[in-house]
């Protein structure tokens, strides 16, 4: 009985011998891994898929790996974006996209597309911006980032010059026998059965038609957004007035995916610096001295 019980306590011993050292080595592994300040390789997570999730590579990272800034725009807003004599996309908004573009040192892709096109496009990554005369809407910022403005417009209403001392506010149209129009979307965010209940309204397909109903007295005033008002009278200064005074607060910023901080924080400062330089100012001068009848030199 004794030699067995000697056999087991030696095994005993043994065990604990080849285990402990083990223990040990391991706990000692662990700590050197925390403190001798090596980086250690780590594994792919593996999503749900059974696919490696890889580090996301930022947009202005991306941006210059593909040597090209991809803008997404709808061609077609005077004097924010138009077609150029060679076939071109000139304008406010185009200039700008080439400025961003030279900063990055990139090379800039201006993608035309329809309006409806512009968010899904950005948020499918087919482009990395959206420049194109957008206002921020609560609709549109539940999709969407936006830039601080680069402009606050809004709502404005254009009469015959004849018509001038008699409206002067939107008060003043608040009667019956007075004859409101506008076109789609020309109203923006404006309930106008609720500030001009008295009043009678129509739509009309088509700005051209709805400024020459205006034009020709048929219509007493035409509510739409600030550039096409500006331009309106801009371009019939001896018939159509405008008090340019915003109805509603429209700021036109630039869009980019949602959460992506980053490229937002250079986009904005890169709109501090133009601000502050002038660059801002002169492009808007450049552009929209023929529609804004405040931007003319005086003679």
């Amino acid at each position: 009985m004794a030699l067995r019980q000697w056999a087991v306590y030696i095994l005993i011993l043994a065990f604990a011998g080849l285990v402990l050292p083990g223990c040990d080595r391991r706990a000692t592994d662990k700590q050197e891994s925390v403190t001798d300040g090596t980086a250690k390789e780590v594994p792919p997570v593996e999503n749900g898929a059974g696919k490696s999730a890889l580090p996301l590579v930022g947009t202005i990272e991306a941006i210059r790996q593909r040597g090209e800034l991809r803008v997404g725009m709808q061609v077609g807003y005077v004097p924010f974006q138009m077609v150029g004599s060679q076939g071109n996309v000139v304008g406010f908004d185009a200039e700008l996209a080439e400025m961003v573009a030279k900063n990055l040192n990139v090379g800039l892709r201006m993608i035309r597309q329809s309006w409806q096109e512009l968010i899904p496009s950005l948020l499918d990554s087919r482009t990395d911006l959206i420049i194109s005369g957008m206002t921020v809407t609560a609709e549109r910022n539940s999709e969407v980032m936006f830039t601080e403005p680069l402009f606050e417009t809004g709502r404005m209403f254009l009469v015959h010059v004849m018509n001038a001392d008699r409206f002067k506010s939107l008060q003043d149209m608040d009667k019956q026998g007075v004859f409101v129009i506008s076109v789609p979307g020309g109203l923006g965010e404006l309930r106008l059965r609720e500030i001009l209940p008295n009043a009678a309204y129509r739509e009309f397909p088509e700005r051209n038609q709805a400024i020459k109903e205006v034009l020709e007295r048929r219509a007493h005033a035409f509510i739409d957004e600030e550039f096409s008002i500006r331009r309106a009278c801009a371009t019939h200064s001896q018939f159509l007035a405008s008090r340019f005074k915003a109805l509603t607060y429209e700021p036109i910023a630039w869009a980019v995916r949602p959460g992506d901080v980053h490229w937002l924080n250079w986009l904005n400062n890169f709109i501090h610096k133009i601000r502050g330089d002038g660059r801002l100012e002169e492009l808007k001068r450049k552009w929209m001295q023929d529609y804004f009848l405040d931007l003319r030199p005086e003679k």
